[in-house]
């Protein structure tokens, strides 16, 4: 992947006024250049009781009313394990059925869904859910991986 597509994406993000705009940029971006269809950028924090969670900040062609939230705990469905492992996950075949991009024209199972984690200092910050009707390539995981990397410094200002 060319850093061409990194400095675009980084500069779409970097004016963003608070950390949900920046959460819509990124996914935005990326799927623009990677072809995904639909996206979900999910933080980190620890609830009242103390255990570590995930919470749905922003979605990219993702239907979620205003009033209902999404939570996981770390370790809870892929996202959460990807936060907890703090290890991207790239799956080639989704089960039919297992989530549903809907557009104006149907809907349809994604052929694929990558999931990879912004680390900062050892600790996940925020994980990125990405579903496409293409498969995501090694390249593509490397990129993210990369990408993440370079984004965690830019939602340092929120």
């Amino acid at each position: 992947m060319s850093s061409e597509r990194m400095d675009k994406i980084i500069a779409k993000v970097k004016d963003a006024t608070s950390l949900k705009d920046f959460a819509k940029d990124l996914l935005w971006s990326i799927a623009k250049e990677l072809d995904a269809s639909q996206g979900a950028f999910f933080t980190t924090s620890t609830n009242k009781e103390g255990i570590h969670i995930i919470q749905f900040l922003a979605g990219y062609a993702y239907h979620l009313p205003e009033s209902e939230t999404i939570e996981y705990e770390f370790g809870e469905g892929l996202s959460g394990q990807v936060a907890k492992e703090g290890k991207l996950i790239n799956i080639q075949t989704v089960p039919d059925g297992y989530i549903q991009i809907l557009s104006g024209l149907g809907q349809s199972s994604p052929n694929s869904i990558i999931i990879f984690p912004i680390i900062k200092d050892n600790k996940v910050m925020a994980v990125v859910e990405l579903a496409s009707f293409k498969l995501f390539s090694k390249e593509e995981e490397n990129f993210l991986i990369e990408l993440s990397s370079n984004v965690v410094t830019l939602m340092d200002k929120f």
